[in-house]
């Protein structure tokens, strides 16, 4: 998609960038290391960070995990990234905005405003979150440009959790070994990398 296309998609939306040099001594995969702070994060037009190399928009990638269960969506093709579509996630996430910019992390704050918009959370409000990892996946278009937060939310057992924009995603419960067994393969891929990461955690 040329520049002008882009910039009509995406219109004045700016979202949070590193350069790509910051982090390209990364492997492949998820990376414990989680303080960017280094790389100088900055606000760009997002149609100045799609398909270019130069850049690595940041996206906070939350995992909800209640005992043996994920929290498993289907991403409708109403959502607004097509390459997207139909796939699986085991993570809820979004751009960070400069919306988020007001308080002392823009990162914490786009974690918390990607819930909100995303899920219903009954009966319980995530407190005391640290990212675990990074997910840096070179494999396809859509994630050479992003890199990953991850972070892991335990559920407690009381909380009931349900999808806010039914329109865009269905979710629902699933063990982490049905997810492997049936739904791995229709996994977005940096799902399929959280996965690999919990069924070692778990082990």
């Amino acid at each position: 998609m040329d520049q002008l296309a882009l910039q009509r998609r995406y219109g004045d939306e700016q979202v949070l960038v590193i350069p790509a040099a910051s982090v390209e001594h990364l492997a492949h995969g998820l990376q414990p290391q989680t303080n960017l702070a280094y790389a100088q994060p900055s606000f760009i037009y997002r149609y100045q960070a799609e398909g270019n190399p130069e850049w690595r928009q940041l996206i906070p990638y939350i995992v909800l995990r209640q005992a043996d269960n994920v929290w498993l969506t289907r991403r409708l093709s109403t959502q607004g990234e097509s390459r997207l579509h139909n796939l699986f996630s085991l993570g809820v996430g979004g751009h960070i905005n400069p919306v988020d910019a007001t308080g002392a992390s823009p990162l914490m704050a786009a974690l918390h405003r990607e819930l909100e918009e995303e899920l219903y959370l009954d009966n319980w409000h995530p407190t005391n979150l640290e990212p675990i990892a990074l997910i840096n996946d070179l494999t396809n278009a859509v994630s050479r440009d992003h890199l990953g937060v991850v972070f892991v939310l335990e559920v407690p057992p009381t909380a009931k959790v349900s999808v806010r924009e039914r329109d865009k995603m269905q979710g629902q419960w699933v063990q982490m070994a049905e997810v492997r067994k049936r739904y791995y393969e229709q996994l977005e891929s940096w799902s399929q990398l959280v996965l690999v990461y919990l069924e070692k955690a778990c082990n």
